[in-house]
């Protein structure tokens, strides 16, 4: 995905990160981009909890799954919920990144469907958050965990992952585990800005002994110069290849099943029949009616701010919660050395 902005946000972002971390430049040392402070102008007016929930915002394709009794029909519903909202965070954040939560700060929202999600940010460094989304009537519950990383590699790369543990469980006492994509983005200093995920989505039935296999290519293939300083042009999007496999119990083989092909910017077809399309109608997490708890992503002073385009009043909050996130860290480093002492 390009996600060019019309004003300078691309570049200005580049220059800011080139100027703090220079001296690590220099040595090509793969740096720590959540340790970088993005100033509140180059930030999107939405939160890191929020983005990861509408990957997350096709709760109607876990209610199809928990109703399928073909494990394999099951699966292809698994796969598709877990690929079908990958673009959102991109496409709504476009160069400027989300809202990084400070510890304690939490989300919580509803689907028209009757789903609930809620969000909690547990770890300051690296950024971690605990959630868990409900269906309607408990018919899946889905839980887990996510630390989220972000390393300048080379000149003009991001490279992100999120690791940790995804869980879903069926009122058929079926239990399902799922990773997630890897994250690259090119053109930080100069070319087009690119988006993209690449590695392989691995999703696990454990009742029905069912694995399903979603590999995307990493299409940076260029020299070493190359790689450091520009982005790709003739770069080559592979289709997402996905294969579903099946555990025999007598030869303890797994059997392919089923095999499908998609894009995380397209559709997951199976056999020519579409499971999941960018086409579908849009979904969005609702928090309307509910109450509100005062650490919610979307009360943050400096978010409402950069929604009000008042940046110097998002700076200024931004700094502010930056500040207590770390004497509050410095209190609590304080005295675990106090009691390790003891």
């Amino acid at each position: 995905m390009i996600i060019n902005d019309k004003d300078a946000t691309n570049t200005a972002l580049g220059y800011e990160i080139i100027k703090n971390l220079s001296k690590k430049l220099i040595k090509l040392e793969i740096i720590d981009m959540l340790k970088f402070s993005r100033p509140a102008k180059m930030t999107s007016p939405i939160s890191l909890h929020s983005c990861v929930a509408n990957e997350w915002v096709r709760t109607d394709l876990l209610i199809k799954a928990s109703k399928e009794e073909n494990p394999i029909e099951k699966m292809k519903y698994l796969i598709s919920f877990c690929v079908s909202g990958v673009h959102q965070g991109p496409m709504i954040c476009r160069s400027r990144a989300p809202f990084n939560p400070i510890l304690g700060e939490t989300f919580q929202a509803y689907q028209k469907d009757g789903s609930y999600v809620y969000m909690e940010q547990t770890e300051h460094h690296p950024p971690t958050f605990n959630y868990c989304i409900w269906g309607p009537d408990h018919i899946f519950e889905m839980m887990g965990y996510g630390a989220v990383y972000a390393h300048l590699d080379g000149l003009n790369t991001i490279r992100g992952w999120r690791e940790g543990k995804n869980i879903i469980k069926f009122k058929d006492g079926s239990i399902v585990t799922f990773n997630n994509f890897n994250t690259r983005i090119n053109g930080i200093i100069m070319g087009d800005r690119i988006y993209n995920y690449y590695g392989d989505l691995i999703i696990k039935d454990f009742k029905n002994k069912v694995e399903g296999v979603c590999k995307l290519e990493d299409e940076l293939k260029e020299g070493m110069l190359s790689k450091l300083f520009y982005g790709k042009k003739d770069a080559q999007y592979d289709e997402m290849k996905i294969e579903i496999r099946q555990l025999n119990p007598e030869s303890k083989e797994k059997e392919l099943k089923a095999t499908g092909i998609g894009s995380w910017l397209g559709q997951v077809l199976f056999d020519g029949k579409e499971y999941w399309s960018i086409y579908d109608e849009p979904r969005n997490w609702i928090q309307d009616g509910l109450f509100l708890l005062p650490s919610d992503s979307m009360k943050r002073e400096d978010l409402i701010a950069v929604l009000k385009a008042d940046y110097d009043l998002a700076q200024k909050e931004k700094e502010r919660l930056e500040e207590l996130q770390r004497t509050d860290q410095k209190k609590r480093d304080n005295w675990k050395k106090k009691n390790e002492k003891k």
